[in-house]
């Protein structure tokens, strides 16, 4: 006896309802076990966070201490090529005889001549460079300075305070009119002479140091060691750290 289209009916709406069934319960399955996955990582996740924290406790995160760079330093002592470090006046009084022993000094000439000068002393920054700086450690920074010298190539004869004090000229001969320029000349040496045979070097290296040792300061140095000689190969500095400490990393 074959089906009628009642039955068929029937059975596809029966079929329908248990598909239907069988997806909905599926569905379910899949969220409560999303949720199961989901709940035990959040737990694991809470317990393993103390361990983490204390993982980072165990070290203490330092700085890294940045040593200045002598180059940048030594942009910062020669801006000018000269550091000049000491002024001195000086006094010296030239004569000049000529022919004074002829004719009882009638074809002769003399002259007494005073000179007054400056002399300044400093160092040629020009001939400082990188490798006569060496910082040891942020605190400590050693310096090789060249040796000062005496400007001689500025002006020296003061020419409003040097003067002829006396001047005489035999009856039978004429002024020589380059006289005073050679005294002039002839005094101005005499005071370069005199400032090179004191102690105006000397002074000028201390000078030198003070003023350097100020420029260091300001940059944050407590200790400037001078040396006379070239400064020999030294360590690098190297950051210290204490048991549990790391150095932070600089960000890019």
């Amino acid at each position: 006896m074959e089906p009628t289209k009642q039955q068929d009916s029937g059975l596809k709406k029966a079929a329908y309802i248990a598909a239907t069934l069988f997806l909905g319960g599926l569905f379910v399955i899949g969220v409560l076990f999303t949720y199961t996955v989901v709940t035990s990582v959040n737990k694991a996740e809470e317990t393993m966070a103390p361990v983490g924290d204390l993982v980072k406790n165990l070290f203490t995160h330092i700085e890294p201490v940045v040593l200045p760079d002598p180059t940048t330093l030594l942009r910062q002592i020669n801006d000018e090529a000269r550091l000049m470090t000491i002024s001195a006046d000086y006094e010296q009084i030239v004569t000049s005889e000529r022919n004074s022993d002829l004719l009882w000094g009638a074809v002769g000439e003399t002259m007494i001549f005073q000179g007054v000068g400056r002399v300044t002393g400093g160092i040629d920054l020009n001939e400082l460079t990188a490798d006569d700086i060496q910082v040891i450690d942020p605190t400590t920074v050693r310096i090789h300075l060249p040796p000062s010298i005496i400007f001689d190539d500025l002006p020296v004869l003061d020419t409003d305070r040097s003067k002829v004090l006396d001047r005489d000229t035999g009856i039978l001969t004429s002024a020589d009119p380059q006289l005073e320029t050679q005294m002039r000349q002839a005094a101005q040496k005499q005071i370069l002479e005199a400032a090179y045979e004191s102690d105006l070097l000397n002074r000028a290296d201390q000078n030198a140091q003070l003023q350097i040792s100020a420029l260091m300061q300001g940059a944050g140095f407590k200790t400037i060691i001078f040396e006379d000689d070239p400064l020999p190969p030294f360590t690098p500095y190297a950051q210290k750290l204490h048991k549990g400490e790391v150095l932070t990393t600089p960000a890019p």
